[in-house]
């Protein structure tokens, strides 16, 4: 993301969702992506990058937020560990959005 400060209100989004505990599902996701390996700021922007993406369409087309969609991608959201080995800009992002590395976490 390359506003710092809309990054740093959508990572508040997310650790006040945590710390609510409303969805259950982002504390639980989060929980999921540490005990898989990743750091929790990298956990904790995974989930944001996927909040993101469900509060386009809300906002762009002035629909309701879809809360069941959101917990659904959560629970999706990298089923398999991290890797070491690095991500090519090119490469699909690990992250598990379905971007290109490049345009969601590389940046």
């Amino acid at each position: 993301m390359h506003n710092p400060r809309l990054k740093a209100l959508i990572l508040e989004v997310v650790d006040n969702q945590i710390n609510d505990n409303d969805p259950v599902t982002t504390k639980e996701t989060l929980n999921r992506l540490v005990n898989s390996g990743y750091e929790e700021s990298k956990a904790k922007e995974m989930i944001a990058a996927v909040l993101i993406e469900e509060m386009f369409p809300a906002l762009k087309f002035n629909q309701p937020f879809n809360e069941e969609k959101y917990v659904e991608r959560l629970n999706q959201l990298a089923l398999t560990p991290p890797q070491d080995d690095k991500v090519g800009r090119n490469e699909p992002c690990p992250c598990g959005s379905g971007k290109k590395y490049k345009k969601c976490c590389g940046q």
